[in-house]
């Protein structure tokens, strides 16, 4: 079960994907999968705070060798630089909702073992997502647009200021594109795919599309 709903800060589009399931899902992690099956008396409650206001967000390079992964950082929160705090208060409000949500079962429910029923006070419920919030869906970080708005492509996917370098992934949005990002990757990649065939395709002398 899904539910599509705004948060109290958010006057605009829907910002809250609180998504229900029967596991014992807590995040990913080395053998997560291996929990689900086995929690089928487990309500999980996901809650996705989307169109977030932090930009903050770092990718950076470990070192000089392409094999090392990159160092990321999501700086949510405080970290970063939604200074209205509304990313952090739209979390507390999904989690106040899914409760209600569950009020509603509340003979089938034994235990609420996160964050657990003694944490009630928006600053409590805080404190608990500062210390567990993940996300996967992260983009942005080489966004399309010009330099001077801190573009890193142009519309060709091509790195500013460098030759026949192109980034095509889920980092060339300049702005989160969604709940969940895969259905714009696939089409970035379609573009993507377009503009370099006709780039290979082109006379010789000719310039560049």
């Amino acid at each position: 079960m899904a539910v599509v709903k705004r948060s109290a800060l958010q006057p605009e589009l829907p910002d809250l994907f609180c998504l229900a399931f029967m596991a014992d899902f807590r995040g990913y992690f080395p053998g997560y999968s291996r929990l689900l099956p086995k929690g089928r008396n487990y309500l999980t409650w996901a809650v996705l705070k989307a169109h977030t206001n932090n930009t903050a967000g770092r990718v950076t390079l470990r070192s000089k060798d392409p094999r090392d992964t990159p160092a990321i950082n999501f700086h949510y929160f405080e970290e970063g630089n939604d200074s209205s705090g509304a990313d952090l208060q739209g979390v507390v409000d999904g989690v106040r909702f899914v409760r209600q949500m569950t009020d509603e079962i509340a003979d089938l429910i034994e235990e609420e073992e996160l964050p657990g029923r003694a944490l009630q006070g928006d600053d409590e419920l805080a404190d608990f997502i500062r210390g567990n919030a993940w996300g996967h869906h992260a983009s942005c970080t080489c966004a399309i647009g010009p330099k001077a708005r801190n573009g890193v492509l142009n519309g060709n996917f091509e790195v500013h200021g460098t030759t026949g370098l192109r980034v095509v992934d889920a980092s060339v949005f300049p702005r989160i594109p969604g709940f969940f990002i895969v259905a714009s990757v696939f089409m970035v990649a379609e573009k993507a795919a377009d503009t370099i065939l006709a780039a290979g395709k082109a006379p010789a002398g000719a310039g560049r599309p």
